[in-house]
């Protein structure tokens, strides 16, 4: 195989058979467990991916049909071929799928992540052809049209519209047009995912609003149902439930116990609205699609969560809060720009962008690729959680004149260049 090494050792070829096989397994995944698929229309989508896993393994690396559905089960290492460097990917020991069949967030967030970085390498140079699905152009473009969607409505008109779908990822239609999103985003709304549902019902997270993912489990003979955030941090903060099962009515949620934040990250953590959800019927309800919730409404509550803390904290400090500290200026050119004046006079002014990436090489990677931000902030600021991918990032953003740091980190330095106490 053909290969192409640039000046710190990123191998395309290696790179591009990673992340097509990534994308390949996650549909076949997904293929296998749709329920609305014939046996005919199953069986001819798992041939054709696996056909495109052939074409990526490259000669020499057999696999036969029955060994592809085998492995469909198994961990994304053990999907790849032997001569295929997994150097730089972190660690790659966790399934495509739960025992549910519903795509893991560490697979989703890989898939999602290595494309965007993808799209980032096809900017920059060309590096060889490749065959795309309708169904993966598809889902690799949605969170591009949906910004693209929003920023044609000005910037003031932008904010609302952002704000809306990060606090409104699921509603009746009739919820939604009250919101005054354009037609054109209301197609990025559809049906509660299968893996939501049970009989008739389904669950909003309690901080993401989303619904929330029902597992069925089995305690000491007994069948019983857990019913969590797709989003790992939301189950573990609050966003977990169980339920016995029913016949009729919908079920009651109990809650689980959550973790807490650690006090000194406590003003800006996302809390739980306190409440058990209520069950709501699948009829008549939409859903953000997976990938916009995911990188538009997860991140986006960080994003809101920091600037409404920011303009409370600075607010006795500053004679205009609306104009210094803005959110998504200029379309989203970056997240936030914040200028205040310090007890010296001086100016300091911040531009910031926020990332939630699961997997903090691909967006060290990317920043790379980008040579920094793409929209010229100056911070890289990820949610506290995240506190472990720091050490890299800085190493990457010092390269670009960039600096990194998690929110609560950010925010007090923020507060301390005005001169306002972080209580």
């Amino acid at each position: 195989m053909t290969t192409h090494v640039d000046d710190d050792g990123l191998t395309f070829s290696h790179f591009e058979a990673f992340r097509l096989i990534n994308f390949t397994f996650i549909k076949a995944c997904q293929t296998i467990n749709a329920p609305d698929l014939s046996p005919r229309d199953r069986a001819e989508k798992l041939m054709r991916y696996h056909g495109d896993l052939l074409a990526a393994y490259g000669p020499g690396v057999p696999l036969s049909f029955g060994e592809f559905r085998r492995r469909l089960r198994g961990p994304i290492d053990g999907l790849l071929p032997p001569w295929l460097d997994r150097s730089g990917f972190g660690d790659l020991d966790f399934p495509v799928v739960d025992a549910e069949g519903c795509v893991t967030g560490n697979a989703f967030d890989l898939q999602w992540e290595t494309s965007q970085l993808h799209r980032i390498l096809k900017r920059l140079r060309r590096i060889g052809r490749m065959r795309f699905t309708e169904e993966q152009l598809q889902d690799e473009i949605d969170q591009d049209q949906m910004y693209e969607i929003l920023k044609g409505r000005g910037d003031a008109q932008y904010v609302k519209d952002r704000t809306t779908l990060v606090e409104c990822p699921a509603g009746t239609a009739a919820e939604l047009n009250k919101r005054g999103l354009p037609l054109n985003a209301i197609g990025f709304y559809e049906p509660i995912p299968y893996h939501a549902v049970y009989r008739t019902w389904w669950f909003p997270c309690t901080v993401c609003k989303w619904p929330m993912k029902i597992s069925k489990r089995m305690s000491a003979g007994r069948e019983y149902y857990r019913v969590a955030c797709l989003y790992g941090r939301h189950a573990d903060t609050g966003a977990s439930f169980m339920f016995r099962p029913t016949s009729g009515d919908a079920p009651q949620l109990h809650p689980d116990s959550p973790d807490t934040p650690a006090p000194h990250e406590a003003a800006l953590a996302l809390g739980t609205s306190g409440a058990v959800p209520e069950a709501k019927p699948v009829e008549g309800h939409l859903a953000l699609k997976r990938g916009v919730w995911r990188y538009t409404c997860v991140p986006g509550l960080h994003e809101l969560r920091l600037h409404t803390v920011l303009r409370e904290r600075l607010a006795t400090a500053l004679a205009d809060v609306d104009e210094a500290v803005r959110l998504w200026p200029m379309s989203d050119a970056y997240d936030h720009r914040i200028e205040v004046k310090g007890p010296d006079g001086r100016t300091h002014v911040f531009t910031v962008d926020v990332k939630d990436y699961t997997h903090g090489r691909v967006l060290a990677e990317s920043l790379h690729r980008n040579e920094g931000d793409k929209g010229g902030a100056e911070w890289l600021v990820v949610p506290d959680h995240r506190a472990d991918q720091i050490p890299l990032l800085t190493v990457t953003c010092h390269k670009y004149g960039m600096k990194a740091a998690t929110m609560t980190d950010f925010a007090k330095m923020v507060c301390q260049s005005a001169g306002v106490v972080w209580a």
